[in-house]
This record gives C-alpha cells, structure tokens and sequence, in this order.
C-alpha cells in the first residue's frame, strides 16, 4: 500500500507528479489484500521534506488533513492527460474516506478516492485515458465542488455541501457520484457516511451517522414540472421552514436536522433546465397557467428518521423518536395539449415522541425511584397533504381545483411523583377547497374577463403574471393549520 503522510498544500502539490506509469482503470475495485503492491507516487525532494516535517507533527484534525485535497486531484485534468495515482485498492477499514465517481456523457470512467488509516493520506485516481479537452474542463470544473464537501464532512457536526456537484456540466457529464465516511470526534462517537448520486436517471442521497438517517430521492426524468429559478427558489424556501416548523414540533435533533435541509435544498434546485427542456410522452407541453398551480420542483421523496433513546428505565415503552417525510407526485394526461390533464400532490406526515420536565421542574425527571419522576409525555401525529387537478377540453380550462389540508395531533400525559395525573390530547384541522377556474380562464390567450378599454397588451400581460405569481405563492404544501387557515382567507 503507497500512503502519504498529511500533507501541506505545497507538499500536496509535489506529491500529485505523475507516476512512472500510467495505467488505465475504469473503476476503483473492491479492497482485497491491503498489502497488494500498488503503483508508487513519486515525491519530489522537497514533497519528501514536507511529508516528513508532517509525519512527525501531531495527527491532524480531519479538516486540516484533506484541505484543498479534492480540489487539487480535479485541477490536474486542466493540464491535459491524467497519469495514475496511487494504490489498485484501499484498505478494508479506513479512518476516513472520499471517494468520487465520474461517468462521462460519452461513456468514460473517472475515479478517485481521499483515504487516511494510521496517520497516513491515502490518494487514488484512475482515468480512461481518452478523455477529450471538454471533459477535463467539466472534470476540473467539479474540484470546487469536491473540496467543499470533503469541507463540509469534516466539519464537527458535519455538513452536507453537494451545491458544488450539483451543478456539475450535463452536456460533458452524465452521472457523478460520491461516498464518504468520516469518523466523528469523541470516544466510540460512529462514523457519519453520505452517499450521493447525481444523474440524468435521477438524484438520491443517503445520510446515515448516530443521529440518524435520511434520504432524498428527485425525479429528474420527468422535467416537465420545473419552473423558473425564482418559482424553484420560493418553493424550496417554503418547505425548509416546515422542515423546522416539524423539527421543533418534535424535538429533532438540530444536527441531523441541519443536514436533511442541506441535502434537501442542494439536490431539489434543478432550475436551469427550463419548462420547455420537456413534453411529456404524449407529445404536449405545460402551459404557463399550468406551471402557476405547480411548486415548480421536480417530483422527491425525502425523509429522516432518528435514532431512538430510551430515557425512562421504568417505561420502556416511551422512546424517544422523530419521523418526518415528504414527498411530491404528479401525472399528466391526454393525447394533446388541448385535452390536457395534470395532477400534483403533495403529502407530508410527522411522528415524533419526547418527553419534558412538569412546569417549574428543573430537569427531565424519569429516574429511578419512581416516587422521584415529574415529567410529561407527549406523542405527536400530523399530516398534512395537497392536490391540485386540471382538465381541458378544447385548449380551454374546464376544471381547476385546489384541495389542501393540516392535521396535528398531540397526546400528553402528565406524571407527577412516578403517577399519571392527567391524559390530553390536543386537535387541530384546517381544509382548504378552492376552484381555479375563475383564477385562470381570464387569464387564457383567448380570454377576455378583465379586459379594459384603456388595455393595452402589455398592460393586460403584467397584470396576468402578477395574478398568476400570486397563485403560484399558495400552492406549496403547509404543516401548520394556522397557517393554512391564514391562506384559506387570502384565496
């Protein structure tokens, strides 16, 4: 196995020199025997002073050890061919790890892995050895991206950072995908792993650590719902404020919470790829009017899920837990655009259990004795969900529909000196039912509701958009009733 010792970023950059050889491999094999021979990185005089100043320095922070790292791999396909680096494999058991794969539209391999195990840096990469001046440029243009989530898992808490790669070059690209393992601080303290694929067929992301885990699946097949960015901002935005809405709701852990967002807003922007990037199979595209009753986003399912505790030795029925999902389906209809059908639901649940000191108790009291618990028990069980439909029948809207609803539900027992002194359960349920005819058919081509005398197109085509963004600002999914009954009145 060829190591090198962490690294200074000049030492790094002596240390990436191409090697004598330069083989071509297509992926990064599973690791059999760590002591395989591999392919040794050659080390200028003075890389070896710096890795030698390094290795005898105290170990580093995983931050330190990996810094500009993954970009320094990337920029090196700016310069034209890609010599091998590194081991055929990697150790079975690793410190931490980062490794990233590379497909290209052309059917090209690229893979390369960071890895450290007893103080040592690991480096690898492989190249078909083909590529053309395009594919390295997107190649290189991901090191940003690389480098700010190596960054970012290394962190404590670790961050999800994946906007970078997200964004990575399509035309060149077809898929890219990244997995990482960092051992986090503290005695028998776990290992946070991610692993990430962004591609045409779709992007998926898989969070797992302590804390909990969490997944975030986007439809990148179907493009036909993308809005604009500003439509995709405004509904990213509205879902992450429920995401904390639930999250103090259910007592979540802020980590973990954190993380689920990151993922969640980085990989659900897929704005860029316009509406009119996509027809359905039928041959038809969406109309503006269309897209105003939709969020904007491609369709996902995300979800998180924490780890248990058992806090009360004497109850071990009450765990402490949080489950939230999301997620969005929509289907089209019809064999033309004027006898076009679209329907979008949205849907949401929370299921979270906790528990809480009495008023005026100083602690989360559940401890043996049980003369000596004062505590209270909550269970919590919302849902939330919305649809909207619409029908046409000759090019002209015939139904429109908006149907919305939030459920909230909280069941709390009171425990006072190891007894119950009381059992409560706490309601809550706002539905929202709206037609959208009157809101869209003024707003047609051949419309003429609303018309002045003193109209002029421009007039008529500002006032449209303003009535159609306003639509499309109540659309978004809401968790809390109170609030859905706020936008219940506004509509």
């Amino acid at each position: 196995m060829t190591s090198i010792p962490s690294l200074s970023k000049a030492a790094q950059a002596a240390a990436y020199a191409p090697a004598a050889a330069a083989p071509t491999a297509r992926a990064i094999p599973p690791a059999t025997d760590p002591a395989t021979p591999s392919t040794v990185v050659r080390l200028s005089a003075a890389g070896r002073a710096a890795a030698d100043a390094q290795a005898a320095a105290p170990p580093s922070s995983t931050a330190a050890r990996y810094k500009d790292a993954g970009a320094s791999l990337l920029e090196r396909f700016k310069s034209g061919t890609v010599a091998a680096l590194g081991p055929d494999t990697l150790p079975d058991h690793v410190d931490n790890r980062f490794s990233l794969s590379i497909v290209t539209a052309s059917g090209k391999h690229v893979d390369l892995a960071l890895a450290d195990k007893d103080g040592a840096t690991i480096v690898q990469l492989r190249a078909d050895d083909d590529l053309d001046d395009d594919e390295r440029a997107a190649l290189a243009g991901l090191a940003k991206g690389f480098q700010a989530a190596i960054d970012g898992m290394a962190e404590d808490p670790p961050r999800i950072r994946l906007g970078g790669l997200a964004g990575y070059d399509k035309a060149q690209l077809a898929s890219v995908d990244l997995k990482a393992e960092v051992a986090l601080p503290g005695i028998d303290a776990g290992t946070q792993q991610l692993d990430v694929h962004l591609g045409a067929d779709g992007r998926k992301v898989g969070i797992d650590g302590p804390a909990g885990k969490a997944d975030v699946a986007i439809d990148t097949v179907q493009l036909a719902l993308l809005g604009t960015p500003r439509q995709q901002a405004r509904a990213v935005d509205a879902y992450l404020k429920q995401f904390d809405q639930a999250a103090s709701r259910g007592r979540a852990d802020a980590d973990l919470m954190t993380m689920f967002k990151d993922t969640f807003a980085a990989v659900s922007t897929t704005a860029g790829a316009g509406a009119q990037a996509w027809t359905p199979a039928a041959g038809w595209a969406l109309s503006q009017d269309d897209h105003a009753v939709l969020t904007g986003l491609a369709d996902f399912k995300a979800s998180v899920t924490q780890t248990p505790r058992f806090g009360n030795p004497l109850r071990r029925d009450e765990v402490d837990g949080f489950e939230y999902s999301v997620a969005q389906t929509t289907r089209t209809s019809g064999a033309t655009r004027l006898e076009r059908g679209v329907v979008q639901v949205q849907d949401a649940h929370l299921s979270a259990q906790f528990h809480q000191p009495l008023k005026g108790d100083g602690g989360n009291r559940y401890q043996v004795p049980r003369e000596a618990q004062n505590y209270s028990w909550h269970q919590i069980d919302d849902a939330a969900d919305s649809r909207v439909e619409l029908g046409y029948e000759d090019g002209k809207v015939r139904t429109a529909s908006l149907t919305q609803s939030a459920t909230q539900s909280e069941r709390i027992r009171d425990y006072a000196l190891g007894k119950l002194q009381a059992d409560r359960t706490i309601p809550a349920h706002v539905r929202l039912a709206r037609d959208l005819v009157a809101a869209l058919a003024p707003y047609q081509a051949d419309g003429d509701a609303g018309t002045r005398a003193t109209d002029t197109p421009a007039a008529r085509e500002r006032r449209r958009q303003a009535a159609l963004d306003t639509l499309s600002q109540n659309i978004v999914l809401l968790g809390m009733p109170s609030e859905l009954a706020a936008r219940d009145a506004r509509l």
